[in-house]
């Protein structure tokens, strides 16, 4: 009896100690779209950590999770032996019913190789009963163009309680512009297959394809702490004996069909954007001088991806220097947004450009039409440049040469009232006015002077206040240093170069004007930040000032 007992412990103890691994499917019968698990045991005597090697067949790993260790000792032939089981556990998905299946399955540990049988399985196309929690994709159009958006949402549907919502895995949505949406979760009530079920928001996008052909909009795995009832239970209706268990879902992929824009009607007048849009361009002022900024705002809004449009051309003249233009977008919700791009002009010379139409287009998917969309250009004047004039009373060789019949401006012979003549213009007493109001004001500057004893000291306070206030604007620079620009006719960036600031003060100025080039929105663009230094500012007013009555000196 004794050596019976002695050879069944033995027994018992080499099967503790030995090396092996179990697997199991939770649950025995996956379905298509919902994610299941692989359990792995690894019975060992070792205590170093297992690598898991199989290639999955027609499956995609998840996710994995170590759900610890259980030791276990037994004492035999006078010594203790430890036993651990490990447990690993790896979250799979199947997009299609079939065969599937884990190959090439071995477990390394302790420096030896464990290995298990092929794992097969079937992957069933809908579970054998209603589904009481499952994933899905609401995908509003299965065939589209190529920069049309639609709006997905993947919504969870219970039949029971759910809690813990932990998504293991998000969409990849590879070959889509994303716009991620911020909307309030919500919960309603709906019906799927005479079965009613609470529908629950917990992800949207818009998407945008970029490229065609078949693309996919991608699952979204998840796991949730699902209550339900024991079977049979007479308490159950009431919310007692329920029990909690742990559910993984995943959402099915749902192929799209990307087609590609029409060439027919497209110019370089269209826009990229896909949908129904307005366009809005306002111009500040179209009678300027030379020096002053044109400033233009265009606005567009609609449901297209704006992200991707770049500022369209407004006027193009050799003597209109153009400032990078910026493009500021707001997301309103998931069919509005609204792009903004401000451009700056600087006329450097007299011209005129005439009024003209601004035309952008934009694809109707509904026609299969590129709607054009007019915007009216005002006639553009610029004056105040140093031109000569040029004699309109004689004329020119191209009119002889034309052959044109040109009549030279005659002075009436009959006039409504007498013509004097041999009387002197008024116009010719203005040098002994002027010369008489100068002499006046000379007067008067020398008696303030010999009043006060000193010359009199003029403070700046030309800065413009949106700088003090932290808000840095183009335009109010370009007219801050207007004296320095129409003098020279330099851009600011060089007359800050060639200005005779501080070191310190140029290199921020020069910072500062590189710096706005980046900042507004756009793909690569970081936003600017501006910050006032009240030193520089005060110095680059000094000089301007300076410059100022230098010229004002120079005139009397």
């Amino acid at each position: 009896m004794k050596i019976l007992f002695m050879t069944l412990l033995y027994l018992i103890t080499s099967f503790a100690v030995a090396d092996d691994v179990k697997i199991e499917l939770n649950p025995a019968k996956p379905v298509a779209g919902e994610m299941f698990q692989a359990i792995f045991r690894i019975f060992t005597n070792s205590d170093s950590e297992p690598v898991i090697n199989f290639s999955p067949y027609k499956v995609e790993v998840v996710g994995k999770n170590n759900y610890g260790i259980k030791t276990s000792t037994v004492f035999s032939n006078g010594k203790f032996s430890t036993s651990r089981e490990m447990t690993v556990v790896y979250e799979l998905a199947a997009g299609q019913p079939g065969s599937a299946g884990l190959r090439d399955i071995n477990v390394q540990v302790g420096g030896k190789t464990i290995r298990h049988p092929s794992l097969s399985f079937s992957i069933l196309k809908e579970p054998e009963v209603a589904a009481d929690v499952f994933v899905m994709a609401d995908v509003p159009k299965k065939s589209i163009f190529v920069g049309e958006g639609i709006v997905v949402r993947y919504y969870l549907y219970s039949k029971v309680p759910v809690s813990n919502l932990d998504i293991k895995k998000y969409p990849k949505l590879n070959s889509f512009l994303k716009r991620f949406l911020q909307e309030p979760d919500r919960s309603e009530r709906v019906n799927v297959d005479g079965q009613l079920y609470i529908r629950t928001q917990i992800y949207g996008a818009k998407l945008f394809p970029e490229k065609m052909g078949q693309l996919k909009i991608d699952p979204l795995h998840l796991s949730a702490t699902v209550m339900s009832s024991r079977s049979g239970d007479p308490f159950g209706s009431f919310g007692l004996g329920r029990e909690t268990r742990v559910k993984s879902v995943s959402s099915e992929a749902i192929p799209i069909e990307v087609r590609p824009l029409p060439e027919a009607g497209k110019d370089e007048r269209f826009t990229g954007l896909v949908g129904k849009h307005e366009f809005d361009l306002q111009i500040n002022n179209h009678r300027l001088i030379v020096n002053e900024p044109l400033e233009v705002k265009l606005t567009v809004s609609g449901g297209g991806a704006l992200e991707n449009m770049e500022a369209p051309p407004v006027f193009k003249h050799e003597s209109l220097e153009e400032f990078e233009s910026n493009g500021d977008l707001k997301i309103v919700n998931a069919d509005e947004a609204t792009k903004v791009f401000d451009y700056t002009f600087l006329p450097k010379a007299n011209f005129t450009i005439p009024a003209s139409q601004l035309v952008l287009t934009y694809f109707d998917p509904e026609t299969m039409r590129y709607i054009p969309v007019q915007l009216p250009v005002p006639e553009i004047v610029v004056a105040g440049g140093n031109t000569k004039e040029t004699k309109k009373d004689t004329p020119t060789e191209q009119d002889k040469a034309a052959g044109a019949d040109v009549t030279l401006p005659q002075i009436p012979k009959s006039l409504s009232g007498p013509v004097l003549e041999g009387v002197k213009s008024w116009k010719s007493y203005l040098g002994y006015l002027n010369l008489g109001l100068s002499l006046i004001a000379l007067i008067i500057a020398l008696g303030v002077i010999f009043k006060k004893g000193h010359l009199p000291t003029f403070s700046s306070h030309t800065i413009p206040s949106s700088f003090k206030k932290g808000t840095f604007q183009l335009s109010d620079f370009i007219h801050w240093m207007a004296p320095l620009i129409s003098k020279t006719g330099k851009s600011p960036l060089s007359l800050i170069r060639d200005s005779g600031l501080s070191q310190e003060s140029k290199s921020y100025f020069i910072d500062l004007l590189n710096s706005n080039d980046y900042k507004d929105y756009s793909h690569s663009k970081g936003q600017f930040k501006f910050v006032f230094k009240s030193s520089s500012f005060r110095e680059l007013d000094k000089y301007i000032q300076s410059v100022k009555n230098e010229d004002t000196t120079k005139s009397t």
